[in-house]
């Protein structure tokens, strides 16, 4: 629905993921509030409900986002445990992980994307009967719910959750929510047969070029996700989510980023989804697209 060309390959190419798997904020421990208060009584199978970015310089992310996207934020925890949620307009939408700085490791922050699933342990035999990977066991949290971390069969990191207060509703997200998730593939049908098995998806065609190729992950009748299919002959672009935030001016957004301390990294073309669309990374490097929504039905 709204795949990006190649452009953006220097965003995505060389990302490699270390996580804290040992992180506080994953742990049986955990002390983390609801995914929705009051609870809503919903469980979309499909939905992507959650995101936490994960960061070697949460304070950096923290002033970044919440410059750029209007974003509030509340600790869980302290130092190396710290987990930040942060709130759009008092409603919680996502969350930062701290991760140690381990010198010359390699490792690219990113933002990685939570599916709502009602058996988290039945997913993560899935997954590795699919050919992926679990790197973060099933656990549950109190009040938070269910949830576990793993890798597709083509390495990009995703998470599931069964949310005990629910999932929040099908709805138009507000400005400087999140809007749309995109999933890159070598090969967009064995990567849509592999979430279908997890969350239940119908893949729909969504569009076909010289370039490359596009499915919509759909579920109770909304598109949830798309899977833009990689070019052949662009061995540098790597399989990876990645998730955008709904802007009011994406021309302004994006400058607004540079200004912040970020980098765009595809920018602004009238002949790409008519000027509505970039992709930014935020000052230590996570990759986020930027989606003018003006109507509903309406990328204008």
């Amino acid at each position: 629905m709204f795949p990006f060309v190649t452009r953006v390959r220097d965003a995505i190419a060389g990302i490699a993921v270390t996580l804290l798997l040992s992180h506080p904020a994953y742990g049986a421990e955990a002390q983390l509030p609801p995914l929705n208060d009051p609870p809503t009584g919903l469980h979309l199978s499909g939905k992507l409900v959650w995101a936490d970015l994960v960061t070697t310089d949460p304070d950096a992310a923290r002033r970044f986002y919440g410059e750029l996207f209007g974003w509030t934020f509340k600790s869980v925890g302290s130092g190396q445990g710290e987990y930040a949620l942060a709130h759009l307009d008092g409603a919680a939408i996502g969350g930062i992980v701290r991760r140690a700085n381990r010198g010359a490791e390699r490792s690219q922050p990113r933002w990685i994307p939570f599916m709502s699933t009602r058996d988290v342990s039945a997913t993560e035999r899935t997954v590795s009967r699919a050919g992926g990977k679990t790197l973060v066991a099933t656990r549950t949290l109190p009040a938070r719910g269910t949830l576990a971390l793993f890798a597709d069969p083509e390495g990009a990191i995703f998470g599931a959750l069964d949310s005990a207060s629910g999932d929040p509703g099908d709805y138009l997200p507000e400005v400087g929510d999140w809007i749309w998730a995109q999933l890159l593939s070598r090969d967009a049908d064995k990567a849509a047969s592999f979430y279908a098995g997890l969350a239940g998806y119908v893949p729909v065609e969504a569009g076909t070029s010289a370039q490359s190729r596009s499915l919509l992950l759909t579920s109770d009748g909304y598109a949830r996700a798309s899977i833009l299919q990689i070019p052949p002959g662009h061995a540098e672009l790597r399989p990876d989510w990645l998730l955008y935030v709904r802007v009011a001016d994406v021309r302004k957004a994006a400058a607004s980023a540079q200004r912040l301390g970020g980098r765009v990294l595809l920018g602004v073309n009238p002949e790409l989804y008519q000027g509505r669309v970039a992709v930014i990374a935020d000052p230590s490097g996570a990759p986020v697209g930027l989606l003018q929504w003006d109507s509903i039905g309406e990328v204008k």
